[in-house]
């Protein structure tokens, strides 16, 4: 699956492949938007059928499906000066080029650092998502009675 971020929007996946997600900022609701698109395949290879089957879904999704996370600059840190002659410089050309994962994964893989996700650590925010999802399954299930 690929990322693509153009204009502050960003998107994740494809039609074609088992979800979409799409973030951006909602300027109506004053909000960051993050929409979770599932598709046939994944809801299949999870076993969710019926509606019923929806009280489930956010133990599917989170966190293997929809995860946000930081890096761990500190433990990076450490890492490059280890085990790289430039690894402070390094260090440094990777938070200025941390507008985005992606960015910063693929100036450290031209530096020689191949396993970047090692140094991501979640973000509290997943609590949150997570009971949110649950209390939509919960109210999904109870609107579709």
């Amino acid at each position: 699956m690929r990322n693509e971020e153009k204009n502050g929007k960003l998107r994740y996946g494809s039609r074609k492949a088992s979800k979409l997600v799409r973030c951006y900022y909602k300027d109506k609701l004053g909000v960051y938007r993050v929409e979770v698109e599932l598709h046939a395949s994944l809801l299949r290879q999870n076993d969710i059928s019926t509606l019923d089957d929806f009280i489930y879904l956010p133990d599917v999704i989170c966190p293997r499906h929809l995860l946000f996370v930081d890096v761990d600059w500190k433990r990076l840190g450490q890492y490059l000066s280890n085990n790289l002659d430039e690894g402070q410089q390094i260090s440094v050309e990777a938070r200025r080029s941390a507008a985005s994962l992606r960015r910063v994964r693929r100036y450290l893989k031209k530096k020689g650092v191949v396993n970047f996700h090692r140094f991501l650590v979640p973000m509290p925010v997943n609590e949150e998502v997570g009971r949110a999802l649950k209390r939509w399954a919960h109210h999904f299930k109870k609107e579709a009675l």
